[in-house]
């Protein structure tokens, strides 16, 4: 009796322990579905969406994207109910999201009132994320939006704005088409996808104008840092070479140089006859040379560079019709608030 006492208590807490292993948080394991989950919400698959994101959070209850992730999805279903329960559980692990705290506070609100939430406050909540350049989750908020409401235009033209900013081209025309097609009349939009995409401003009923070349664009940016004008230009695999070519040459003058120079001070510190001249003499000699070779090279590729993105620059385009263009997102130039040379850079706004 004893003896089977013992063993009950053994197996049962060995079964704990089996249950504590299998239960182990991988948190390398619930990024990816977290990931996988973004990816199919994107595509509006919410249900799918749903069962990665369940997925991420076993694999790993503390992650708060995994609950987030579980709430925007149920959002986007319209199902309020379950959207607060999985946004509060991420708010308890990450109390320090600001944006999402006070969307959980509207949405409470707003569910108490009608029983359900009000399509704006993904909207609004969208626009919170997207100004703190949290345009991951803002894409989320936006796609939950036009769940709601898919006539939003400005959901569309925010969600734009968001690939834009995330440097995913396609996507950002794609959306900016969706929103000139529910609000045709929206002229700085036009304005901006006749610069951006001059093809996909055409096919959406924008008359677009073409100008002489603006040089002066892929020009600032070769001048900053090699090759970036070419690919400003869209000639990407030129830009590599250019850019490995002309920083390689930099990479090598700089490099013989301090070699040379240090040999050099060697050369010149030995008092001992019985020393070896040669072979800090021979060192000098040698990376002088070679440092003239690469400082040649550099001058020659960082020339070529600027030409080049001058030559191959794009002609100016613009819709017929519109007003002075806005003001580029990167400004380069004197800002005197920065006491002098300085950069900024401001999000999109039509």
């Amino acid at each position: 009796m004893q003896r089977n006492a013992v063993l009950a208590i053994s197996l049962f807490f060995a079964s704990l322990w089996m249950t504590s292993v299998l239960q182990a948080a991988d948190p390398a394991l619930a990024t990816k579905w977290v990931a996988y989950g973004q990816k199919l919400y994107a595509a509006r698959q919410y249900d799918p969406a749903i069962k990665a994101f369940s997925t991420a959070a076993r694999a790993n209850s503390s992650d708060p994207s995994a609950w987030k992730g579980l709430g925007t999805a149920y959002y986007a279903k319209r199902d309020y109910a379950s959207a607060l329960k999985y946004y509060k559980y991420s708010l308890q692990l990450n109390p320090n999201d600001v944006n999402l705290s006070s969307f959980v506070q509207k949405l409470t609100a707003a569910t108490a009132r009608t029983g359900q939430a009000a399509p704006s406050d993904a909207f609004n909540l969208a626009g919170r994320y997207y100004q703190a350049r949290q345009y991951d989750y803002a894409i989320q908020q936006y796609n939950a939006a036009l769940a709601a409401n898919p006539n939003n235009a400005a959901a569309y033209q925010g969600l734009g704005n968001c690939y834009y900013a995330k440097g995913d081209k396609p996507h950002a025309v794609q959306a900016y088409q969706r929103a000139l097609a529910l609000n045709p009349g929206n002229t700085g939009l036009k304005g901006f996808l006749a610069r951006y995409a001059p093809d996909a401003a055409t096919a959406s009923g924008v008359q677009v104008a073409t100008g002489p070349k603006d040089w002066t664009q892929p020009l600032w940016r070769s001048a900053v840092l090699p090759g970036w004008g070419q690919s400003y230009n869209g000639e990407g695999t030129k830009a590599w070479i250019i850019g490995g070519v002309t920083l390689g040459a930099l990479a090598g003058a700089v490099g013989t140089y301090i070699v040379g120079d240090a040999a050099h001070k060697t050369y010149e510190g030995l008092t001992d006859p019985n020393a070896d001249y040669d072979t800090p003499f021979n060192t000098w000699n040698n990376m002088a040379s070679l440092n003239h070779v690469f400082a040649l090279t550099f001058l020659a590729a960082y020339s070529f560079n600027l030409v080049d993105a001058i030559m191959d620059a794009k002609p100016a385009t613009h819709a017929i019709g519109m007003g002075p263009d806005e003001q580029p997102p990167v400004q380069l130039g004197y800002m005197p608030e920065a006491g002098g040379m300085g950069m900024k850079v401001r999000l999109l706004q039509f």
